[in-house]
């Protein structure tokens, strides 16, 4: 097989449409490509079978190839990567075609990710427990759970990867007594004699668990006998400082079970050391407690909501004539089904059907039936009649019952507004409300958006008083005390010192990467405040996922709040005809389709292209509110 940097690599595969390289390695190659038939991007594992030296490991290789298509055959699980077809590939070896997951591997956030909360740690936990506990119920071991086997997607659902050297209950890849695995999260059966059942897994999942919420290996060393010797002899470290949020007697409990030597000592199931581990944790409101109970009482036939995601799985199958697993038939048809729905109804059955769940703005609570079952946006499976709630701060509540064959757009969610009296002690003072002036003086009513974040400032004289409230806060009443303005928080003038740092304050509806004078700071999150050195700085401000990009000078005075007021949000909807293409926005793929298909963008000025087989076309628009296009093509 060539590389895919030589113009003879094949723009057709099979019948996908090669579009970019992914990634390669030594054995094997993945692309981005597109199932014309049903619009469908996919992800294709190319293997180079001449960088295997000897007949026996392309034997080996091969074997493993066609291990993933049969266990592909028997889960049916959104917790694991789906595979779509298999082939091959004339004069350039087998393929393996599978759902493309846009994210990132969970061993990058737990090295080098963003600080994730005890909640974010124990839904990827869950997540994985959910779709270990269904492999396991089919009779299939894994055998190499680790972190790098799982992607995490932008909402922190997560896909299990890489069935390729699994094991059914009722076959062999490799001889008792050869060890096969990654040693670091291996078990120590595994170890000492090759053997494994789902127990092996478990074991493994409570290595990347621990790893997972402490940031450290349970079996840490400096060389490959070292971790094995301490995974088959010693146990667990004992984290220093103890885990923020877990009980230290709880924790020992938990991991010193699920990582006991002897695996009929281990828990029994991988969800249940998961709840045995929540049992343990202390810093879960009575909420967030529920919604990972809920999420938990899924079992492997009732799907977790799927993920979007930005990888691919990194595992290659080979077909085999006549070997077809009866799996191939509904993974095809639901595939079908998923696309003529248009991405709304993923799947239909005794469960319900799985109905895309969205908000504008996003991040809103859902219920179902009373129960917590997570954030927008998300998938859960529904039946008519179900009673489905959507909450978030500071914004009207919003009840929806579900109708049979009926899906319904994102929600837009309402702020609460609200008249609110506004007093201090002494009165007469003048108020400042997000960096502007207000009419009048206290006593006073203002109006008051609850959807947002807001400062207030009050000052009269030498006295003052400044307060920040987050979306769903108001005032209610209160009498604002002034006192004298004695720091940079309370007193309008420059504090003496000129080089005392100021602040920037985040104000909009969505998050932003900032870059400081060409220096990245990372993700401000809307209403947060990051202090800076006084003066004038050049900022960057990005969110790919709204398509907003801007460049601005900023003056920030010492010890003074500067505010960063970013615009609204919209909802663009593109429609063509007679025909359909892909959407971009500022060249930026957007992932959906010109079919009356929606994305949410900032407002501003954007270019707006689509592209189709049979040309493009580009208009520039200008959203200060919700659009829709609709043109020929």
């Amino acid at each position: 097989m060539v590389d895919l940097d030589k113009p003879n690599f094949p723009t057709m595969i099979g019948r996908y449409q090669v579009l970019r390289l992914l990634g390669s390695g030594a054995m094997g190659s993945v692309v981005l490509a597109e199932d014309p038939r049903i619009k469908r991007k996919v992800a294709i594992k190319l293997m180079k079978l001449d960088a295997v030296r000897t007949e026996a490991d392309q034997h080996e290789y091969l074997a493993r190839f066609q291990r993933e298509a049969e266990v592909s055959g028997l889960l049916n699980h959104p917790g694991i990567v789906a595979i779509y077809d298999v082939g091959e590939v004339e004069g350039h070896g087998p393929f393996l075609a599978m759902e493309f997951v846009p994210g990132k591997p969970l061993d990058d956030l737990i090295k080098g990710g963003p600080v994730l909360s005890t909640k974010e740690k124990l839904r990827i936990a869950v997540g994985l427990a959910e779709a270990l506990d269904h492999a396991h119920a089919k009779g299939i071991v894994h055998r190499d759970v680790k972190p790098g086997n799982v992607m995490v997607g932008e909402d922190g659902r997560t896909k299990l990867m890489d069935f390729g050297i699994a094991k059914r209950e009722d076959a062999s890849l490799t001889q008792t007594g050869t060890f096969i695995g990654t040693p670091s999260y291996a078990s120590p059966e595994q170890i000492r004699e090759g053997t494994v059942d789902s127990r092996s897994d478990i074991f493994s999942f409570g290595v990347m668990v621990f790893e997972l919420m402490s940031g450290q290996s349970p079996f840490p060393g400096t060389s490959i006998n070292t971790i094995l010797y301490r995974i088959v002899n010693e146990p667990p470290i004992e984290v220093q400082p103890p885990v923020l949020g877990v009980l230290p007697d709880g924790w020992e409990r938990v991991f010193g079970k699920v990582l006991a030597k002897r695996p009929e000592d281990r828990h029994g199931t991988c969800t249940a050391f998961v709840r045995d581990l929540l049992d343990a944790v202390t810093d879960l409101g009575k909420e967030d407690r529920r919604e990972i109970l809920g999420l938990m009482r899924m079992s492997g036939e009732s799907p977790l909501p799927e993920i979007v995601s930005t990888s691919f799985d990194e595992t290659m199958v080979v077909t085999r004539p006549g070997s077809r697993k009866s799996g191939w038939p509904w993974i095809a048809a639901l595939t079908l089904a998923a696309a003529l729905g248009g991405g709304w109804f993923l799947f239909r059955g005794p469960k319900g059907t799985r109905l895309q769940i969205d908000s504008q703005p996003s991040g809103a609570k859902v219920f179902v039936n009373d129960l917590a079952v997570g954030t927008t946006p998300m998938n859960q499976p529904l039946v008519p009649g179900d009673k489905l709630r959507l909450e978030l701060k500071g914004h009207q509540p919003i009840p929806y019952l579900i109708k049979p064959d009926e899906a319904p757009s994102a929600f837009k969610m309402e702020p609460i507004v609200t008249d609110e009296p506004l007093d201090s002690v002494p009165q007469g003072a003048t108020v400042v409300m997000d960096e502007k002036p207000l009419e009048g003086v206290t006593p006073m009513t203002i109006r008051w958006n609850q959807g947002q974040s807001h400062r207030l400032t009050l000052t009269k004289d030498t006295l003052g008083y400044a307060s920040d409230f987050g979306p769903g806060e108001v005032p209610g009443g209160r009498v604002f005390e002034l006192k004298a303005a004695t720091t940079a928080e309370t007193r309008l003038e420059p504090p003496l010192d000129p080089n005392a740092p100021g602040t920037l304050k985040l104000a909009g509806g969505f998050s932003v990467r900032v870059k400081l004078d060409g220096k990245d700071l990372g993700e401000l999150s809307p209403g947060s405040k990051l202090p800076v050195q006084s003066g004038t700085h050049k900022l960057e401000l990005i969110n790919a996922r709204h398509f907003y990009k801007d460049s601005r000078s900023v003056s920030v005075p010492a010890g003074q709040v500067v505010a960063l007021t970013l615009p609204g949000l919209a909802i663009l909807t593109v429609e063509t005809f007679p025909g359909t293409g892909k959407v971009l926005v500022d060249d930026q793929d957007t992932g959906i389709e010109s079919d009356g298909s929606s994305v949410q963008i900032a407002q501003g000025r954007h270019k707006i292209t689509v592209r189709g087989p049979k040309g493009s076309k580009t208009e520039t628009v200008n959203l200060n509110g919700d659009k829709g296009l609709r043109f020929p093509l």
